[in-house]
């Protein structure tokens, strides 16, 4: 089976989140919390990625099609069950099936090893 992605789309996009301990989820805030707030208390920040919601399609449809075995707590732990080709790149029985992170520079970096 031949599956095929758009290489210029952003297959892993990042993401910036901020919030406050004091704050947040909260549909009214105490005056006591206000003054934490602006003390500069309970800040938070974390930054992060996922996979872009057509690699995820993807994923699921390799899954659903009995391609590749999911692996969903961890990253990059999925396997492949049966042949099939990604881009022109093919994936094999018990090949890791990268996160959308990884996927690009593996498709690179197979098609450089073939033609080597």
């Amino acid at each position: 089976m031949v599956f095929e992605l758009d290489e210029t789309q952003d297959w892993h996009p990042h993401y910036h989140r901020q919030w406050n301990s004091y704050t947040n989820n909260k549909a009214t805030v105490s005056n006591e919390d206000l003054v934490k707030v602006l003390q500069g208390k309970g800040n938070h920040s974390s930054m992060g990625s996922d996979d872009s919601p057509e690699f995820k399609a993807l994923r699921n449809q390799l899954e659903a099609g009995g391609y590749i075995q999911c692996q969903r707590s961890w990253w990059n732990g999925d396997r492949v069950l049966k042949r099939f080709f990604l881009n022109g790149v093919s994936f094999d029985p018990d090949d890791q099936f990268c996160s959308g992170a990884a996927m690009k520079l593996h498709l690179q970096f197979s098609r450089k090893r073939k033609n080597v």
